[in-house]
């Protein structure tokens, strides 16, 4: 399924890979959403997206600041 990934099924996708527990579609599904958001690709149907996931994809949009003293 995973040379199946489009921004027409991403979303669909993810939640099959969480219900089926595949580690590796999810990944490379989450792979796919992040190089969509970075070129401003439009994903169909990303209101349906586990909230779970969705929130994971916005914390990595972000950079982590670590304080050191």
């Amino acid at each position: 399924m995973i040379s199946q990934i489009s921004a027409a099924n991403v979303c669909r996708l993810t939640n099959t890979s969480i219900i089926s527990n595949s580690l590796k579609l999810k990944n490379k599904c989450v792979e796919f959403i992040l190089a969509a958001m970075a070129s401003k690709t439009a994903i169909n149907e990303i209101e349906i997206l586990d909230k779970d996931i969705a929130f994971k994809i916005l914390q990595n949009c972000f950079y982590k600041i670590v304080e050191t003293e």
